[in-house]
């Protein structure tokens, strides 16, 4: 469910954390989607432009991780499955 999504439920308020989550998940589609751009790239104009654009785009998205650390939204050094226990955790209190 993306943003647009939510917001169409008046009922859901996002947190800063929500958005967070939202512009990391839509910065890895951007950066995946550099990353086919770049090897199927043969003009080396255009490939420079995208090399550009791809290193702005890992900058934004550590510097969001960053924040989300700092304030202990993503728990970056919680084992893959205690991150899924607080994921989940985190959506059933969304519910409610």
């Amino acid at each position: 469910m993306g943003i647009r999504d939510m917001l169409k439920d008046k009922q859901l308020i996002l947190s800063d954390k929500d958005i967070v989550y939202d512009m990391l998940k839509d910065s890895k589609f951007g950066l995946i989607g550099l990353t086919f751009a770049l090897s199927e790239c043969t003009n080396p104009r255009l490939r420079s432009i995208l090399l550009d654009q791809f290193n702005r785009c890992v900058a934004d998205h550590h510097a969001l991780t960053d924040l989300a650390m700092k304030k202990d939204w993503y728990p970056s050094d919680a084992a893959p499955l205690d991150q899924i226990r607080i994921d989940i955790v985190d959506s059933e209190m969304a519910l409610h």
